[in-house]
């Protein structure tokens, strides 16, 4: 849970540099401090080593395992991230990526490109409902 006096950290998970240093740079200049990992074992490492992550954004599509497994797995090894909301970002729209994403415990399933100002209001929703602990699924 976040606490008073810190920024709010977002762990995101993506492959490609360029996508991934670019939605750092946005992240941060939002108000974020944000960690960033190439691949799910990666993501792994980093959530091992750092305890403050309050939100998971997470690429679908990642060179060793799916993004929704990425979260599955961190919300099994790490019990401060049981319910950290987490959000998938994918080039990939349909049905069965969205339940996958849902089915491993995803809160969010947002389509590449996104409009940055949907995906902040979608991240500070989840912090905010983490914060009362209320559910939010976002499609």
């Amino acid at each position: 849970m976040l606490q008073m006096g810190r920024l709010p950290t977002i762990l995101v998970v993506e492959d490609y540099t360029d996508t991934q240093q670019m939605m750092k740079l946005l992240l941060e200049e939002s108000g974020f401090h944000v960690l960033t990992a190439t691949t799910g074992n990666e993501a792994l490492a980093v959530a091992a080593a750092n305890s403050d992550i309050d939100v998971v954004l997470t690429d679908f599509s990642l060179p060793d395992m799916a993004g929704p497994n990425v979260v599955r797995r961190l919300r099994q090894i790490n019990a401060r991230l049981k319910y950290v909301p987490s959000i998938v970002l994918t080039a990939f729209d349909g049905r069965e990526y969205r339940n996958r994403a849902f089915e491993a415990g995803c809160d969010a399933f947002i389509v590449k490109p996104p409009n940055f100002d949907s995906l902040l209001g979608v991240i500070r929703l989840l912090l905010r409902a983490n914060q009362t602990q209320q559910e939010v699924f976002v499609s």
